[in-house]
């Protein structure tokens, strides 16, 4: 960085000694501004991923550890709702201002193809397989 700072400064003052012989127009002036614009912000979105990749030690992992957030719903300035799952389990939170409430522990039962299906679903779907074995039957 030190070597490359020199010659841009060099390049500048050469390219001044050589100002005397055509103005430079509006236009290019412009485009020179929006490119350098350009190069700047590029450099700082490399800067940005290079800090974000290093510090990546301070996120909270990405769902990785224990404890992940499925969802929070905001009900009014400072109240929400938060549902979280911690090692299987899934617990409806109430966050206040001040405090949080266990408001629900919810059960995530596993399904054959090893995905997570809520009570509901799982009891309606067993109560439609019990209502179309009785429909089988009548009709037989």
């Amino acid at each position: 960085m030190r070597l490359l700072l020199p010659l841009i400064f060099f390049a500048l003052s050469v390219k001044n000694g050589f100002a005397g012989i055509e103005p430079p127009s509006p236009l290019s002036a412009t485009l020179r501004l929006i490119w350098g614009l350009l190069i700047v912000l590029g450099i700082l979105l490399v800067i940005y991923a290079l800090a974000k990749k290093k510090l990546s030690f301070l996120n909270t992992g990405g769902g990785k550890g224990a404890i992940t957030i499925i969802e929070t719903r905001h009900l009014m300035p400072r109240k929400s709702l938060c549902l979280v799952k911690v090692r299987g389990r899934e617990y409806l939170l109430g966050l206040g201002s001040e405090q949080i409430n266990l408001l629900a522990v919810l059960d995530a039962p596993v399904s054959s193809s090893g995905t997570t299906e809520s009570p509901a679903l799982k009891n309606f779907a067993s109560t439609l397989a019990t209502a179309e074995a009785e429909n089988n039957d009548n009709t037989a």
